[in-house]
């Protein structure tokens, strides 16, 4: 595996960030933390991520959002995390030919296993 493996994280606060960090530390991964949708554009423009995770809090009713990085990025994994689910959100957003779809009440192992299996995805 790759030793510089980087991942943006998407959300307002550094909940996630917090929650995986002895996760990403462990496996020496790159963090870049934003807390915007622009933010996340600009951060794309200038970085190759390897991974990107992204709160469903912050996209919109459609979900374009996730069109839009995949036109910049289309091989990108994008993890949706999800704090509360409803059966049309989860299909809207799955529509978007997103890697996984992760309900944060469910505690951050499969989360965890997700991002891995993203990243060997990407080795191979």
């Amino acid at each position: 595996m790759r030793s510089d493996i980087s991942i943006i994280i998407v959300e307002p606060a550094e909940v996630l960030a917090s929650e995986l960090r002895s996760f990403f530390t462990e496996r020496d991964f790159n963090t870049i933390h934003v807390n915007t949708l622009k933010d996340t554009l600009l951060t794309l423009q200038s970085q190759s991520p390897d991974v990107l995770l992204l709160d469903a809090d912050l996209l919109e009713e459609d979900c374009a959002f996730i069109s839009i990085i995949k036109g910049m990025e289309e091989d990108l994994p994008i993890i949706i995390c999800a704090e509360t689910n409803t059966p049309e959100l989860e299909s809207k957003i799955r529509h978007q030919g997103i890697f996984f779809y992760h309900i944060k009440s469910f505690g951050t192992q499969d989360l965890e296993m997700a991002i891995s299996n993203a990243i060997n995805k990407l080795s191979h």
